[in-house]
């Protein structure tokens, strides 16, 4: 049985305290007995649902969280000095009549014999009566029966029931078992809290939200991304904040001018992020010709290139957004920097569908520090899962005119 079925109810608010406060783990965790009963608040006791009913003025109500949290202190004071767990203090033998106790019993066997004698291990008991048990040579027995009303297929119809002290492992004050449970369901509520945010910190789930990247990914589909702790690889499909170049772009494209004209505020990027692939990696040298980019391989003779396409409306940007050797617009070819390699931690990455990507061929190379991390896996809808598909990439020995 649980202890949150009291009929003081403390044990209860405290949870239910915590399950709002860790909303998140209230789906995950639900209060479960020794003997493996589960809880809902349908089942609750007849007694804490007319309680809860009853109308009550506001001087209460204030009260009430200040009561339970005065309670909770109190017992987990008295707690810390009885201990917890296996550590907790036996109270076999200083109990007396009129005490709340609590038995515990590890031993499963052990714990079927008591439930068939009508002791159900985490109940609590309110002791009738003390006496001695002449047929264990004068050992201490009890009369106990439950302190709230039990599920009826658990009530029975001789209660108060006499048990030998010693019959039962531990005796376990109220006290003592309310602030170990409510200490063990903050320990797991951190602990769920703690296992969210370290998955938090390395997947995210993601959602296509445009053409750009068909056919490998199509608007709708939902991606499994981890983030980078290797450098991307070319033809790594990688999810990125959108860097500050992105919006320049934007701004000084035909549109954007048009818009700062009529003093027309452009659609920002800020808050949104991005799916492209990896076309060059630092070091590479990168260009674009006829919409294409391309990288040079280690022979020069050469090229991989990356057949994307032509955008809709290339007469939105400049001419070399389409046709340049270098992978950083309006770079000097002639500076001390080789500007036709890819820098450190430098990325160049365009849409598979170049007819409907705004990419590097716009905005130059993309920033490591931007990038998140790689799309792994279509995981939704299922006629799409499986990994995302290789990209349109191509070995020539010549560019010619693609």
């Amino acid at each position: 049985m649980s202890p949150f079925l009291t009929n003081n109810n403390n044990a209860m608010k405290l949870h239910y305290i915590l399950l709002l406060i860790f909303p998140a783990i209230g789906a995950a965790f639900v209060p479960r007995s020794p003997l493996g009963i589960c809880y809902d608040a349908a089942r609750l006791p007849v007694q804490i649902v007319q309680r809860e009913a009853m109308p009550k003025d506001k001087s209460e109500q204030q009260q009430e969280p200040k009561n339970l949290f005065n309670t909770l202190r109190k017992n987990l004071k008295t707690a810390a000095s009885d201990g917890f767990g296996t550590r907790a203090r036996n109270v076999a033998d200083t109990m007396v009549i009129d005490d709340v106790v609590v038995p515990l019993c590890s031993n499963l066997e052990k714990r079927q014999s008591l439930a068939q004698r009508g002791v159900y291990p985490g109940v609590e008991y309110i002791i009738c009566d003390i006496s001695l048990d002449v047929g264990k040579q004068d050992e201490r027995a009890v009369s106990i029966r439950p302190a709230y009303p039990l599920r009826e297929y658990l009530e029975r119809s001789d209660w108060p029931i006499t048990v030998a002290v010693s019959d039962v492992p531990l005796w376990l004050s109220k006290a003592t078992y309310e602030a170990g449970t409510a200490l063990g369901t903050l320990m797991l509520s951190g602990t769920y809290l703690s296992i969210a945010a370290v998955l938090a910190s390395f997947i995210r789930i993601a959602v296509v939200p445009s053409e750009s990247m068909e056919p490998s990914l199509i608007p709708g589909d939902i991606v499994l991304v981890t983030r980078s702790i290797l450098p991307p690889k070319a033809g790594d499909v990688v999810f990125f904040n959108p860097p500050k170049e992105l919006d320049e772009a934007i701004a000084n494209s035909k549109v954007g001018r048009a818009a700062a004209a009529e003093n027309v505020q452009v659609v920002s990027t800020k808050g949104k992020q991005f799916l492209k692939r990896v076309v060059g990696i630092p070091g590479d040298q990168v260009g674009v010709k006829n919409s294409n980019p391309f990288v040079i391989l280690d022979d020069d003779n050469t090229y991989r290139v990356d057949r994307t396409g032509q955008y809709s409306r290339p007469d939105l940007f400049p001419e070399e957004s389409w046709n340049r050797i270098t992978p950083t617009i309006n770079t000097n070819i002639h500076q001390e920097v080789d500007s036709t390699r890819l820098a450190r931690g430098e990325y160049f990455v365009a849409g598979d569908n170049g007819f409907r990507s705004v990419d590097s061929r716009v905005w130059g190379p993309l920033k490591q520090k931007y990038i998140f991390g790689t799309a792994q896996w279509i995981i939704f809808p299922l006629n799409h899962f499986g990994a995302i598909q290789s990209g349109p990439f191509v070995v020539e020995e010549s560019l010619g005119s693609n």
